[in-house]
């Protein structure tokens, strides 16, 4: 039995279906032409959580990104920066920072990126996201390089799993529409993506694509 066969037993068949599952789509650093327009229809396709990532942002730039998404959508918004922001405008909650440490005063929802299981031991609870990889190279970035394999990193989320870790562990990293079904049969409980929706002509196709192949 190979070790991503046991790793799918292990998660009980690893065959979440999609109306269980947690899609999420990280911003690109820089604003897009009809961002807004793009986003409300990534929602009412079924997208769960838009991690909005500004770094050259100011505060009342994304303060005034968030003012113009339908109110209705904005629960679903995760913070890079400006945690202030979030309880302010009902947001969904703050990606925290490589040390996991929540910013002064903050409470909710949050999430974080890690690579391993040492990392996500030291969440304690505090997450409610967790972005495992990067899983994949992706195809159009050779910065981004896995240390380990889809086999390897779905066993990591089954032992999260199997000692009591509660927080969604969702693939992230070079997820494509020729790789994210076998991320489902390796037990995640969603994805987490950026180029495969963005770098495409039409981003809200390719994320519906990615919803059917899940």
């Amino acid at each position: 039995m190979s070790m991503l066969s046991k790793v799918v037993g292990v998660l009980g068949r690893g065959n979440a279906k999609s109306s269980e599952a947690h899609f999420a789509v990280l911003s690109p650093a820089s604003e897009r032409p009809r961002e807004i327009e793009i986003v409300t229809r990534l929602f009412e396709s079924g997208l769960h959580a838009y991690y909005l990532r500004r770094p050259y942002w100011n505060f009342k730039q994304v303060q005034k990104w968030i003012d113009a998404l339908p109110e209705k959508f904005r629960q679903g918004i995760v913070l890079h920066q400006f945690p202030q922001l979030v309880a302010r405008n009902g947001l969904g909650g703050f990606h925290l920072g490589p040390t996991g440490v929540p910013p002064s005063g903050l409470s909710g929802n949050f999430s974080m990126r890690c690579e391993d299981f040492s990392s996500m031991r030291k969440l304690k609870g505090k997450v409610r996201n967790i972005l495992l990889g990067p899983v994949f190279t992706p195809p159009r970035y050779d910065i981004t390089v896995p240390h380990r394999t889809l086999s390897e990193f779905a066993a990591i989320a089954a032992y999260w799993k199997a000692h009591g870790g509660n927080a969604r562990v969702l693939v992230f990293g070079g997820v494509g529409v020729e790789n994210v079904r076998l991320c489902r049969k390796a037990g995640f409980d969603g994805f987490a993506v950026a180029g495969a929706v963005w770098d495409t002509p039409d981003p809200v196709k390719a994320f519906r694509r990615l919803i059917k192949k899940w």
